[in-house]
């Protein structure tokens, strides 16, 4: 066994394998790609959040400051560990395909044998949002208003791009161009440089709309709709009754 960090010579405790020391914290810890996701987390911390807000509003603000990685459209899963029970809690916050997507309509449709990667076809009901509001409604001590806010803020008043963030947004700009409202996430048609600001005004909009009215208010009604009608206009199947229908 190594020896307390009292008795080790001079700068022995300096030494660690990776690239970068520890990182310790009296109240808490929150790790993301994005010093800003982490910040909202942190933030929801100081304000009376567990372990179960803080995710939720980590995960929330990558998706404004990263969105050429994760997104309110996606999926999620977490594992919730219960210190008072001493029970880990699985969430499976994956969405479903289309219920009227079989294999007959894909080879109707041509793709008897391979679906090409960004066809509407792949889409499915995104998870996200409803593994969020089922995690909170279960384990979190704070409303959604409070947990999203820092997203939402983020979303309304803009950001700084990360470097590495700006470089994926270059490469993911022939997607954008191909995608419809794809143009909301660029800067008048280019991907937003390192240090720029970038604002998301339709997404601070939906967050706001989640923070809310909860799940229901993405999965029916007028954001739904909007989903599946987009979907629908690029030869998918996917239909508002598949995001009602929606569980974690």
């Amino acid at each position: 066994p190594r020896p307390p960090f009292e008795e080790r010579p001079a700068g022995d405790w300096l030494r660690f394998r990776s690239s970068r020391s520890p990182v310790v914290g009296p109240r808490g810890l929150v790790a993301s790609s994005q010093p800003l996701a982490t910040a909202a987390g942190l933030r929801v911390l100081r304000e009376g959040g567990n372990a179960a807000d803080a995710a939720v509003a980590t995960a929330a603000a990558l998706a404004v400051t990263e969105p050429v990685m994760t997104g309110i459209g996606g999926d999620c899963f977490a594992l919730y560990f219960d210190t008072a029970t001493q029970r880990v809690t699985a969430l499976n916050g994956s969405g479903r395909a289309p219920a009227a997507l079989d294999l007959a309509r894909l080879e109707r449709d041509g793709f008897a044998r391979e679906l090409p990667r960004f066809h509407a076809h792949t889409v499915t009901v995104p998870g996200a949002c409803a593994g969020w509001c089922d995690l909170l409604e279960r384990h979190g001590a704070l409303a959604p208003s409070v947990v999203l806010a820092p997203a939402i803020e983020l979303a309304d008043e803009g950001f700084p791009v990360a470097p590495m963030t700006a470089e994926l947004w270059k490469l993911a700009r022939f997607q954008l161009d191909a995608s419809p409202g794809g143009r909301a996430l660029t800067c008048d048609g280019r991907a937003p440089a390192a240090g720029e600001r970038f604002r998301n005004p339709e997404l601070a909009r939906t967050l706001r709309a989640v923070a809310s009215g909860g799940k229901r208010a993405f999965y029916e009604g007028e954001i739904a709709n909007a989903i599946a009608r987009v979907v629908q206009e690029h030869g998918g199947a996917l239909a508002a009754s598949d995001l009602a229908e929606h569980e974690s």
